[in-house]
C-alpha cells in the first residue's frame, strides 16, 4: 500500500504521516507514506512513479491547489483513492466532481481518518489488478485483464 500526503504545512504532513502509520500498524497493513509540500512536487514524482494507492490531499495550497490536482489526475485516467483533508468547506462540491472518496475537515479526528482509510483500503483491494510496465523511459500501470502475453 502506497500512500501520498500532499499539504503545504509540514506540521500537518508530519501529523498525518504519524496517524497513517498508526492506522497501518493497527491493521497489520504494510504501508509506505510519501510526503509532498505541493501539488507540483507530487505531479512531478507521480509522472515518474505512479504507484500511489491513496492520496491524502490538502486543497488550499500555493500554486496548483488540491482540486486542480485531483481534476488533472482524473483527466489522466488515474483511479487512486483521493481523500481531501482541508480546513475549508468551500470546496466540498468539487470533491464530488473528481470522485473523491471523502472530504475530511481539519483537525481530523483519528476515528474518522481511520474509518475513511479502511474504506480506501477496501476499494483498493477490490479494484482492478494492475502491473507496472516501464518502456521508453515511461512507466504505466496496465490492467492484468488487458494483457494477452508478455515478452521480455
Amino acid at each position: 500500500m502506497n500512500i501520498a500526503i500532499v499539504d503545504d504545512d509540514k506540521n500537518q504532513r508530519d501529523h498525518l504521516t504519524y496517524k497513517v502509520k498508526l492506522w497501518a500498524r493497527d491493521r497489520g497493513q504494510t504501508c509506505a507514506v510519501t510526503e509532498f509540500s505541493s501539488a507540483e512536487a507530487f505531479t512531478f514524482e507521480f509522472a515518474e512513479n505512479n504507484d500511489i494507492d491513496i492520496l491524502l490531499l490538502d486543497i488550499e495550497m500555493p500554486g496548483m491547489n488540491g482540486v486542480e490536482l485531483a481534476r488533472k489526475l482524473r483527466a489522466d485516467g488515474e483511479e487512486l483513492q483521493i481523500i481531501f483533508i482541508t480546513g475549508y468547506y468551500d470546496f466540498i462540491s468539487d470533491g464530488y466532481d473528481v470522485s473523491a472518496l471523502h472530504y475530511l475537515m481539519k483537525p481530523v479526528a483519528d476515528s474518522k481518518l481511520f474509518e475513511v482509510l479502511d474504506r480506501a483500503l477496501d476499494r483498493c483491494e477490490r479494484s482492478v489488478k494492475r502491473i507496472k510496465v516501464s518502456f521508453d523511459r515511461e512507466t504505466k500501470l496496465i490492467p492484468v485483464s488487458d494483457i494477452m502475453y508478455l515478452e521480455a
